[in-house]
């Protein structure tokens, strides 16, 4: 399983969690952070999203939904990929966005969410 959890909130945000720009932040201590999802891989290796951190990013934004599976981050395939493969893509510098993408339900497309880090991995 893999959790990006809690961290400060991003005083800069904009409401619903918007990302105000691509630039990173300069505040805060430098460590990588995420944005508040938890994924749980299913038997065929694909990552689910089994929950959102209160308050996170992914909460906030509200268009990241329990179930989604993850296909993309930042135009990188990820459909399966080892989660240890994916930290590096989806942890960076607080203040930056993440772009993924998620496939919902039946839909035949995906569906592309931009998410402001601001929150730090947890390991559980």
């Amino acid at each position: 399983m893999f959790c990006c959890s809690s961290r400060d909130e991003d005083k800069n945000s904009r409401p619903g969690g918007a990302p105000i720009s691509r630039e990173a932040n300069t505040q805060g201590n430098g460590r990588p952070v995420g944005v508040g999802i938890v994924f749980q891989p299913d038997s065929t290796g694909a990552l689910h999203v089994k929950s959102l951190a209160v308050g996170g990013p992914a909460e906030k934004c509200g268009q990241v939904t329990i179930g989604d599976v993850l296909h993309e981050i930042d135009g990188h395939h990820v459909y399966r990929k080892p989660v240890a493969q994916l930290a590096p893509l989806i942890l960076g510098q607080e203040g930056t966005v993440v772009r993924l993408g998620v496939q919902r339900g039946n839909l035949q497309r995906l569906v592309y969410v931009e998410l402001r880090r601001g929150w730090s991995m947890v390991q559980g």
